[in-house]
């Protein structure tokens, strides 16, 4: 998210994501093909905690810059009707 935010590189953003990802989306894969199912039940809970991680700090990454989902009242540029 602090790629989105500011102009440096999403490298950093796209190793921590990976790096959280993938290791607990193979075990999970491979836990499921060998029927290791308690296997795979905690790879897939740590999967969704990661996941649930990464939103959100990229939900605190926004709200720390000032980016709100509440409008504002200004007009937008895009706004055909001034």
């Amino acid at each position: 998210m602090l790629s989105l935010t500011s102009a440096r590189s999403a490298v950093l953003v796209g190793v921590f994501i990976s790096v959280t990802t993938i290791p607990a989306a193979g075990n999970l894969a491979l836990a499921l093909v060998f029927g290791r199912f308690h296997d795979a039940a905690g790879s897939a809970l740590q999967l969704l905690i990661n996941l649930t991680g990464i939103v959100a700090a990229g939900y605190l990454v926004l709200l720390a810059r000032g980016h709100s989902r509440v409008p504002d009242d200004r007009p937008s540029r895009y706004d055909t009707t001034s």
